[in-house]
């Protein structure tokens, strides 16, 4: 068997974007899965699901190649037994990734009760939510967003739209509509931020209410436009659009991470901005600066829970960057600009 790719070199000579890496499997075969769940539970499902993520591990090469490099990174950062072999460590990611989908079912049938999430350093909710003041709030392919839903028991009225690509996913998608449609969030299709889109995120920002956007995945459309970080010992890219977003908005930027944690689940708050203006000749920096601060978040939590973070393509694949690249787009080319020096 040959073996994986170094962790500094590209999974493939022409890694696919993850947007084309397409869902797999045909609705049918996920209508049977879901009936499963339904009835006989988590056992049922966790039975019929194994020869799923067995066929998945074993051939898809790309994904499992991904995996291993990620897995590699982690190895080398001590986050796991350095005699732990990469190969079974990556299986499990894939078993991983697996219960993640259960964790999904259960949240949308309401079958997690409020008592099994942890939440950590909301008090920065509660304040923004007593002054009406919104927010932006980045996320990650790390855990479950869905455990998010339990925060309207937490904090009632809390409205939260969330920017996703999911055109890769309609099958998966159309599986939720029919089956937990209403407990779907406020859910926006979008491949890149227009004037029309940013205009419509700082009306709902300006009534107080949360944004929430995935910062650890490159635009689609141009992937040069991003940041690059320090992450897991190596410079991997950030989407500039979350970071440029908050700060053309003004709003407060918030890192929140949803993880299993044992039987329950823990929900992570992390401030990394205010609404405070920043300079045009300063804008790039901060952005940076913001940009790293997030990519240090998600480190701190993927070397804590490592086989949580389900990216499976190339992340550290450099997109060839402008020289000299525009921090900020201008005022006329997406939305005022709050008045900012």
């Amino acid at each position: 068997m040959s073996q994986p790719p170094e962790p500094n070199k590209p999974v493939e000579d022409k890694p696919a974007h993850w947007s084309q890496v397409s869902e797999a499997g045909a609705l049918t075969g996920m209508r049977f899965l879901f009936a499963c769940f339904k009835l006989g539970g988590r056992p049922l499902f966790k039975l019929m699901l194994a020869p799923v993520i067995f066929y998945f591990f074993l051939f898809r090469k790309q994904a499992r190649a991904a995996s291993l490099d990620y897995l590699r990174r982690i190895k080398r950062a001590g986050a796991v037994a350095q005699n732990s072999s990469l190969w079974w460590l990556s299986a499990k990611h894939f078993w991983s990734f697996g219960n993640a989908l259960v964790d999904k079912l259960a949240v949308w049938m309401g079958q997690i009760p409020r008592e099994q999430v942890q939440i950590h350093g909301d008090d920065i909710i509660f304040q923004l939510r007593a002054k009406k003041q919104g927010c932006v709030l980045v996320i990650s392919h790390l855990g479950n967003f869905e455990i998010c839903r339990c925060l309207s028991a937490r904090h009632p009225g809390m409205r939260l739209t969330v920017l996703m690509h999911t055109k890769h996913a309609q099958k998966f998608n159309k599986l939720m509509q029919e089956k937990a449609s209403a407990s779907q969030l406020d859910i926006l299709q979008v491949t890149e931020i227009t004037p029309a889109t940013a205009m419509l995120l700082s009306e709902r920002i300006e009534q107080g209410e949360f944004v929430a956007i995935a910062g650890d995945r490159v635009p689609i459309s141009n992937p040069e436009n991003s940041l690059l970080v320090d992450f897991l010992g190596d410079k991997a890219p950030l989407p500039l659009g979350p970071f440029t977003l908050a700060s053309i908005l003004r709003a407060p930027m918030i890192g929140l991470f949803c993880m299993r944690e044992g039987a329950g689940f823990g929900i992570y708050f992390k401030q990394l901005s205010g609404d405070q203006a920043v300079p045009r000749r300063q804008r790039q920096q901060h952005l940076q600066q913001l940009a790293q601060a997030y990519a240090t978040q998600l480190e701190y939590h993927c070397r804590r829970q490592p086989l949580q973070w389900f990216n499976f393509f190339d992340f550290w694949h450099l997109p060839q960057l402008p020289a000299q690249p525009e921090a900020v787009p201008q005022q006329d080319s997406v939305l005022q600009d709050k008045g900012t020096p």
